[in-house]
């Protein structure tokens, strides 16, 4: 298969070819068809010559010169005029016999018509002439006209005219072929650059664009046709990759949420397979009548244990409810402040033996939100905050409003959280360390996935940092811009 040829290449061609055709029909016109044109228009002229005489003759010698002057200086026309007897006027001497002049033919009607034509006739060997002859009437006489011209003088007009001709061939084929390379540049800049820029395109390179002021319109709308298409092509891309990339956090969250499930129904069960197997031992031995056991130590331990079971799954239920959107929280004006000291007072019984501290009457913030749901959110704070301060150990709850939210930090003493833990301690079921836990009361580990919960369902956010000598737990509310 040949290989292909650019635009440049074919437009330089197509160029040479034109003024080829341009040259050969130049060369053709000039060797066969010129003397026949030349001759044909001779003719015409003599024609045209003949009736402008007859319309404006008149006999007078200066008024026939003024008359004729113009075709026999212009045209080199010769002019014989004869009234039958003798000679009227004549572009040479009165002897109408010189070399130059043609033999006078019979006065006759039948040689001399009213509608002349010219006709070429042989002249002194292989010379010729175009002679014309014709008759009209006037002054109640016939006038009988002679006009002719040397072939001689058309065939040199016919030489001066092919070798201005050629001055003209060549001037054109020289401003031809500047023009076919400056036009075929001007073509081939403008598609070279397009097919740069498909080839960009096509390697998933949506940044280049073509010229669209090219001076040929054509070029023009095809370069706005790649940079629109490019636009498009880029725009199409991005929001696939946009689309690829939301599917692929989708995925993952997918994986998590499994991953989560998988884990949850783990914990779930090892947080119940230990209290069962206590109340099914505890229980197998009361029944059997084990000697030697304490009855009602035995009955409080199955009455804890099954107290545990109901709050575990109380607690489970109460998650899954807010995780499913199936709790209803009403979001009515409420006080922060108050709140914290509401919550506080109420859980005084559980933090007598620690050193606690409430945001004072001064510290107000007002959001909106459900009481019951944030009070369960700030207990759970302080009930985690409790089970991680050593004895005597300093709780702090404070109130602070900073960009537009409300802010309650409860800040407990204690060990710091490893830093590459602190993310998930709002997993359900996690737990950092079990020896953290001072208490001897056991924990699910649903507290702080809970507040998390609620949290978000009132559009906060919740946050843990470590301290110097503690860690810091606090959610954020928006606060009520109508108060």
């Amino acid at each position: 298969m040949s290989r292909p040829h650019s635009i440049r290449t074919r437009l330089l061609a197509f160029t040479a070819l034109l003024l080829l055709l341009v040259a050969a029909g130049q060369l053709v016109f000039g060797l066969f068809l010129a003397r026949p044109y030349f001759l044909r228009s001779k003719k015409a002229e003599m024609e045209d010559f003949f009736t402008y005489l007859r319309s404006n003759y008149s006999d007078n010698t200066q008024q026939l010169y003024e008359l004729l002057r113009p075709g026999e200086d212009g045209d080199n026309i010769r002019v014989l005029i004869h009234d039958g007897r003798r000679v009227v006027y004549t572009s040479r001497p009165m002897d109408i016999n010189v070399p130059d002049a043609p033999p006078l033919p019979a006065l006759s009607d039948q040689t001399f018509s009213t509608e002349p034509e010219a006709v070429e006739l042989p002249f002194r060997g292989e010379e010729s002439m175009l002679c014309l002859t014709g008759r009209f009437s006037y002054g109640g006489g016939e006038r009988y006209v002679v006009l002719w011209v040397m072939v001689e003088s058309v065939e040199s007009s016919i030489a001066l005219f092919n070798r201005f001709s050629l001055l003209i061939l060549a001037f054109v084929l020289a401003v031809g072929a500047a023009a076919g390379i400056l036009l075929a540049r001007s073509i081939a800049r403008p598609i070279r650059e397009i097919r740069t820029v498909s080839r960009q395109v096509a390697d998933l390179d949506f940044t280049a664009r073509a010229d669209e002021s090219s001076s040929i319109r054509e070029l023009a709308e095809l370069a706005g046709s790649v940079n629109r298409m490019a636009g498009h092509l880029s725009a199409a891309v991005e929001e696939l990759r946009l689309a690829n990339a939301a599917l692929q956090r989708d995925v993952d969250r997918q994986k998590q949420l499994d991953q989560m499930r998988r884990e949850f129904v783990a914990n779930v069960s090892h947080e119940m397979k230990t209290p069962l197997c206590l109340l099914q031992m505890y229980a197998e031995n009361l029944k059997n009548g084990v000697p030697g056991i304490d009855r009602e130590e035995y009955c409080d331990i199955i009455v804890d244990e099954v107290q545990r079971l109901n709050q575990m799954v109380g607690s489970m239920l109460e998650l899954s409810s807010i995780e499913n959107g199936l709790a209803s929280m009403r979001q009515v004006p409420l006080e922060l402040g108050a709140l914290c000291r509401d919550t506080l007072a109420r859980m005084a019984p559980v933090l007598a033996e620690y050193q606690v501290e409430g945001p004072g009457p001064e510290q107000t913030a007002c959001v909106l939100g459900d009481a019951q749901y944030l009070e369960m959110a700030l207990s759970n704070y302080l009930s985690n905050a409790a089970a991680h301060t050593p004895q005597s150990g300093r709780i702090a709850v404070t109130l602070a409003c900073m960009d537009g939210f409300g802010q309650v930090t409860v800040f407990n003493q204690g060990q710091p959280i490893p830093e590459d833990r602190l993310g998930r301690v709002w997993d359900s079921f996690y737990k950092v360390d079990e020896a953290r836990t001072r208490t001897e009361q056991m924990h699910a580990g649903l507290g702080l996935s809970i507040v998390k919960n609620i949290i978000q369902h009132h559009r906060g956010s919740c946050a843990v940092e470590n301290r110097t000598d503690g860690v810091a737990f606090s959610f954020r509310l928006p606060l009520d811009e109508t108060t």
